[in-house]
C-alpha cells in the first residue's frame, strides 16, 4: 500500500509474530515484535480534504508507525484505503492474538500534547508580560486597554491549551476491536 501519493508502496508482512515492513525492492526496512508490544496508539486527523490515519505501536526500544495520508476525502473507499484498513484490522487482530489486555491509545500523541502544552505556556506567559512591560515602557492608558482584550484571548487560549493538553487528558483507551470497527466502517 502507498502511504501518501508521492510514496512508493509499502509492503507490511504478519509473520511469526511479527510484523515486518518491506519497501518496493522486498528489503526489509523494519520489524517489530508483537508479543513484545507496550503501547498501541491510533490517530485520524482531518485537516480541510486531508485525512491522515496512523497505528503506532511501540516496543520500549522502538516505536512504528502504519501511516495512511489522503488529499483528498474522495479517495475514502478506493483500493488504497481499503488496502489501509485491511492491513490496520489485521494487525489489530494479530496484536489482540499476542495481547488479549492490550489496549489501543486514541487522542493526541504524546508528543503533540507536550508540544500543545508548551505553547499555552508561552501564551498565557506573553499573556501576564504584555501589561507588566506596557507600565515598564510607560504606554499610555488608550494603547493599553486597545490591546487589553487581545492580550486576555491570548492569555485565555494559552489557558485553554495547558488545560486540555494536560498529562493524560484528551487520550482515551478503547480495546483493539472498537478500533477494528472503527477502521472496517461497521
Amino acid at each position: 500500500m502507498k502511504p501518501a501519493l508521492i510514496k512508493s508502496p509499502l509492503t507490511y508482512v504478519l509473520a511469526d509474530g511479527a510484523l515486518t515492513c518491506e519497501d518496493a525492492k522486498g528489503g526489509t526496512l523494519w520489524r517489530i515484535e508483537l508479543a513484545a508490544v507496550r503501547r498501541a496508539h491510533w490517530s485520524a486527523s482531518r485537516a480541510g480534504q486531508s485525512l491522515t490515519r496512523v497505528l503506532r505501536l511501540t516496543d520500549g526500544t522502538q516505536t512504528r508507525a502504519i501511516r495512511q495520508h489522503l488529499y483528498r476525502r474522495a479517495l475514502l473507499g478506493g483500493a488504497e484505503d481499503m488496502a489501509f484498513r485491511a492491513c490496520i484490522a489485521d494487525v489489530l487482530r494479530a496484536v489482540m492474538a499476542v495481547q488479549p489486555g492490550l489496549d489501543v491509545e486514541s487522542g493526541p500523541s504524546a508528543g503533540m500534547a507536550l508540544v500543545l502544552r508548551v505553547l499555552g505556556v508561552v501564551l498565557l506567559a506573553g499573556a501576564v508580560a504584555a501589561p507588566v512591560w506596557a507600565l515598564v515602557t510607560g504606554q499610555d492608558a488608550m494603547a493599553f486597554l486597545n490591546w487589553g482584550i487581545p492580550v486576555t484571548m491570548i492569555g485565555l487560549l494559552g489557558l485553554a491549551l495547558m488545560r486540555t493538553y494536560a498529562p493524560g487528558r484528551g487520550v482515551r483507551t478503547r480495546t483493539p476491536a472498537e478500533v477494528i470497527a472503527e477502521v472496517e466502517g461497521v
